[in-house]
């Protein structure tokens, strides 16, 4: 049997008369331990971050959250969530344009116009963004960031969103060395029948194996935002077997 939630009170208080029976008072006192024994919601029921899952699209609602998706993971959706007065606070500046991209899981940098070589028309930003992971670019993700960029920022800035993701790669190179080779000339005196004494010269020579060169091979991806595949080309120069990988850019103006 459970352990009793109710109050130590509220096992001597009751609601009844004085003249209440022992089954109205047993029903009184079942009902009071199951209504204490629902979780108190209220101190975290208003928290993005440790609000029931069910509450969160209520919760994201009130706050005015101009992007929402069902289908987003439960992370997602507390940081939208909780970060959506913050951002809204800060809507205009570079640290919301930040904030916003945070919260949906994007890292960015971002340059001003007067920062930008060459110099841009003025109100010009250029948001260079990767989703946290390496994870390749989701035209589904890009569209809600969009959104939310075009929310959150100025109305006179103008929004140079340019998208990237990190390619990792692993080369193996395994040899086995040959045993050093050393040359050394021996001479013996040999008695093979009565003759003039004769000499024997031998000597042992060995090559070296021909080096092997690691040099780039470059790995190029490009990934078009509208039409949502992904291209892979690999070039390679015979006898060469590194690899080396490239920053994959796509771009699209707010």
């Amino acid at each position: 049997m459970s352990q009793s939630t109710l109050p130590s009170a509220l096992k001597t208080y009751s609601v009844l008369p004085d003249n209440r029976s022992a089954l109205e008072r047993g029903l009184e006192l079942a009902l009071s331990e199951e209504l204490y024994a629902v979780p108190q919601p209220y101190p975290q029921l208003l928290d993005a971050r440790y609000t029931q899952p069910n509450m969160l699209p209520y919760l994201a609602a009130e706050r005015q959250l101009p992007v929402w998706d069902s289908a987003d993971p439960e992370h997602l959706k507390r940081n939208l969530t909780g970060n959506a007065w913050q951002v809204r606070r800060l809507s205009g500046t570079r640290a919301g344009l930040k904030m916003a991209l945070e919260s949906l899981d994007f890292l960015s940098e971002i340059t001003p116009w007067y920062k930008q070589v060459p110099q841009a028309a003025p109100y010009n930003l250029a948001v260079l963004a990767w989703e946290k992971g390496n994870k390749p670019v989701n035209v589904a993700n890009v569209h809600k960031l969009m959104a939310y960029i075009a929310d959150s920022k100025s109305e006179r800035d103008v929004i140079e969103l340019s998208l990237m993701f990190g390619v990792e790669t692993q080369l193996g190179l395994a040899g086995a060395r040959a045993p050093a080779t050393n040359v050394k000339e021996t001479h013996g005196a040999a008695g093979l029948w009565p003759m003039p004494q004769a000499t024997v010269s031998l000597a042992i020579a060995g090559g070296a194996l021909p080096g092997i060169n690691i040099q780039p091979l470059n790995l190029l991806a490009i990934t078009p935002i509208v039409s949502g595949y992904a291209q892979l080309g690999i070039t390679a120069v015979a006898g060469h077997y590194s690899i080396t990988v490239s920053a994959v850019n796509a771009s699209a103006v707010i």
